[in-house]
């Protein structure tokens, strides 16, 4: 046996860990905040390596300390085992519940996908149904669905998670630096309709007093094949305004006109399950999760 051998049990693992938040956040102060020891703590682990190896591992400066060659070699390795430490502890933990949630593909890409990692760091495994298609939720298909309409499900028990008027959407390019588009230029067109929404353009043109008998339109199955052709400058569109907020800020879609629709008979987006499922530790987790993600973007 290697005289540098040195057993598993005899490595100092608490002075190792202290080592490496050191190292990482240039400071034996926010190394001890992180790990919970004091900064006192921290200097004596590092000085009792020290002392062991034989070697300085910190260049003690004003304010702040950089590893020499030996402690950066050594708080790398030492990173590189607690990551991978971590990755089979989070493995080997037995998940709490496991879910089913269906939701159409725009809310799970900008909802969904996040909450999925965060509940699996609690314990709670999602898998995620992202599909246009309505799963059948009474039936067990999944055990929570996302609905976005008036009301929720009938027979179901729901809560509403966010509701939202609906905006008119346009590229960018159509506006031609202006602020808003005549009611007549809107009835012009052509105008991208929703097949889950029939009758919607002709509400708005009344309610805008813009001329009847309007442009030619497109019915889409889905909001996101509709906001795509907008996007590619197509057409009009309209959806929840919470649900383009991130479109809009990154100016891929600006508002035809400034006017929300729909404020009397608003979307809602409902987080629905089984009656005898709402209690399900995990149905509440997601639900809380969602609940404030939306709560902030709203």
């Amino acid at each position: 046996m290697s005289q540098n051998h040195v057993t598993r049990g005899a490595l100092p693992l608490a002075a190792l860990r202290a080592l490496e938040a050191a190292t990482r956040l240039g400071s034996f102060r926010d190394g001890a905040a992180e790990i919970g020891l004091t900064p006192s703590a921290v200097s004596h682990h590092v000085r009792q390596l020290e002392a062991s190896l034989g070697t300085a591992l910190f260049h003690r400066l004003h304010r702040r300390v950089e590893p020499t060659e030996a402690g950066r070699v050594l708080a790398a390795a030492v990173g590189e085992a607690l990551t991978a430490m971590a990755g089979a502890y989070a493995a080997a933990r037995a998940p709490r519940d496991r879910l089913v949630v269906s939701a159409a593909p725009v809310f799970a890409a900008r909802w969904l996908l996040p909450a999925v990692a965060a509940l699996r760091r609690e314990g709670i495994e999602v898998q995620m149904d992202g599909s246009h298609a309505l799963a059948d939720i009474a039936g067990g298909a999944c055990d929570v669905a996302i609905r976005l309409g008036p009301r929720p499900p009938a027979g179901m028990a729901a809560e509403r998670l966010a509701t939202s008027p609906v905006v008119l959407l346009v590229a960018p390019a159509r506006m031609a630096g202006r602020g808003t588009l005549t009611p007549e230029e809107i009835a012009a067109g052509p105008l991208l309709g929703l097949r889950m929404r029939p009758g919607f353009w002709g509400d708005v043109l009344r309610a805008l007093g813009a001329p009847q008998g309007h442009g030619s339109e497109a019915v889409f199955d889905s909001v996101e094949a509709a906001l795509r052709a907008a996007e590619a400058g197509h057409g009009l569109a309209f959806a929840p305004e919470i649900l383009v907020a991130d479109r809009i800020a990154a100016g891929s879609l600006v508002l035809a006109h400034p006017r929300r629709f729909g404020t009397k008979t608003a979307w809602s987006y409902w987080f629905v399950t089984r009656p005898e499922a709402a209690d399900r530790p995990g149905v509440r987790r997601l639900r809380e999760w969602l609940r404030a993600a939306l709560s902030q973007m709203a």
